[in-house]
Parts: structure tokens; C-alpha cells; sequence
């Protein structure tokens, strides 16, 4: 009976407590290039850089990440944190989130990653609109041609200084679930030979620090780009100084590790779903 009782009142607490939201599709034009999806970001930054002042909040000052050959398959994943950040700030700052739309199961194209971007910009204005804050956005001017390599670094920046408004920030406790995530696409891609399809964990080593994780995430990443080499395909490469890397927070090794999910995802669509 007590168990029934507390089981009712954390749903009715959670009830009380926010309002999700479900997605509405938004639409995009199919020609989509990554230089709209560019601009999109800089115009949510704009609008968060609202939000950080009215907050108070500290100024993101990490220097952007060192990315090559970024495909929109990898943005989307990005883009997709962005949303999940996003949420997050709804839920601590307006008690609402929202349903963010899902990345699609084939080949990803600049339309769909700007889609999910025009997701957490729309979140992002509701938040400012509950704050009384109101937003001024400056003509447009021209912009140069941009990559995905572009976006990519514009959203990791800009879902660094989102992570610097949240109460409760990344932790390594959402890295774990983002790997439990990756190691079962690489149970999948692993279940191509025979044998175990995951090896003996590592023993558990005690005082780790958001910096060893991302390294080993880094030897992770190479290992995924080889075996992708391997097969004829491409994915991105980034590499990470010793300054960067000492830098690093629970927010940016989560960023990482949904690109190593990204990856997998790729490797078991192309190599095992076919």
C-alpha cells in the first residue's frame, strides 16, 4: 500500500511539476545548404546570449573544437544535444519540455539537421517570452559559404554555453548512458564474426577525471574512423591538445560520446542493416 501511495505521488509530483510538449514538425526548405543551418545556430546564440545576461551566468570561453570532414549525419547528432540542453533549461528555468524530433533512419541531409536546430531555436524563444525578455534580432547580413565542419563547431559552442546556464549540468552519469548506448551498436556490428560480441570490461579504476575520458573517447573515435576507412567509408577526424583536453567538462565528453554513437549508428546501418 505505502509503495502504491509513493509510486502515485512521484507521478503526480512529475505532473505538477512540468508540461512536455509534443513535437510539431517543422518545416524546412529541401534545399536546404549548411550555410542556412549556420545561420539558424548563430541566430539561437543571439538569443541565449539574451538569456545568459538576464541569468547572470558566466560567458563560455573554451576554444572551438578541431573537426575535419564533418558529414550532416554527424551535425544532426549535435544538433540533437542541442535540443536535449535545450530541454533541460525549459524544465529548470519555465517547467516545460518538449518532445525534439527524431533523427531519421537514412541518409541525414542539411534540411533535417536544421529542422531539429529550428526545434531548440523555438524552445529557446519560449523561454525567453515566459522571462519577459525581449529579443532583438539585427538584419541579417551576408554570409560566407559555410560546411558542415562549420556548423558542427558552432553547435558544440553553443551547447558549451548552454551547459554554463543549467542548475544541473551534464555529468558523467548521462556520458554512461550515451556509451551504453554506443557499446550496444558495437555489440550489433561485433555480432558480423563469431565469438563474444563484447569483450571483458576493463577493471574499474578509481579517480577519473573528465580529461581520461575524453581521451580514451579520442582513441575510441580513431579506432571508429579506421575500421570505417577500412570499409571504404568516411567519417569526421578531430584531435584535441593537451590544453583543450585539460579543459574539458562532463558537458563536452557528452558531446563526444553522442558523436561516437552517431558513428556507430552509421557503421550499423552501412555494414550490418543491409
Amino acid at each position: 500500500m505505502l509503495r502504491c501511495c509513493v509510486q502515485s505521488f512521484f507521478v503526480v509530483a512529475m505532473m505538477c511539476a512540468s508540461a512536455t510538449v509534443t513535437a510539431q514538425t517543422t518545416e524546412v526548405p529541401a534545399d536546404t545548404t549548411p550555410t542556412d543551418v549556420y545561420r539558424e545556430v548563430q541566430s539561437v546564440a543571439h538569443d541565449i546570449e539574451h538569456i545568459r545576461v538576464y541569468m547572470g551566468r558566466q560567458v563560455n570561453k573554451q576554444s572551438p573544437i578541431d573537426v575535419s570532414g564533418v558529414a550532416p549525419r554527424e551535425v544532426i547528432y549535435q544538433a540533437s544535444t542541442l535540443c536535449e540542453k535545450v530541454n533541460r533549461l525549459g524544465f529548470e528555468t519555465i517547467r516545460e519540455i518538449a518532445e525534439k524530433p527524431a533523427v531519421p533512419s537514412r541518409e541525414i541531409v542539411p534540411a533535417d539537421v536544421l529542422r531539429m536546430v529550428r526545434f531548440a531555436h523555438g524552445q529557446v524563444q519560449k523561454i525567453a517570452e515566459e522571462l519577459d525578455l525581449e529579443l532583438v534580432h539585427p538584419e541579417p547580413g551576408p554570409t560566407e559559404s559555410r560546411t558542415p565542419t562549420d556548423v558542427y563547431k558552432a553547435i558544440v559552442q553553443l551547447n558549451r554555453q548552454i551547459n554554463l546556464l543549467l542548475d544541473k549540468r551534464f555529468t558523467p552519469s548521462d556520458v554512461y548512458e550515451e556509451l551504453s548506448l554506443a557499446i550496444a551498436h558495437a555489440a550489433n556490428l561485433r555480432s558480423r564474426w563469431p565469438g563474444d560480441r563484447i569483450p571483458p570490461a576493463a577493471d574499474w579504476e578509481f579517480g577519473k577525471r573528465p580529461t581520461d575520458v575524453m581521451k580514451r573517447l579520442v582513441q575510441c573515435s580513431e579506432l571508429v574512423r579506421s575500421i570505417a576507412q577500412a570499409e571504404g567509408l568516411q567519417v569526421l577526424q578531430f584531435s584535441l591538445d593537451e590544453s583543450s583536453l585539460e579543459a574539458v567538462s562532463p558537458s563536452d565528453v557528452y558531446d563526444v560520446a553522442a558523436l561516437l554513437v552517431a558513428e556507430m549508428a552509421y557503421l550499423n546501418r552501412m555494414l550490418v542493416d543491409v
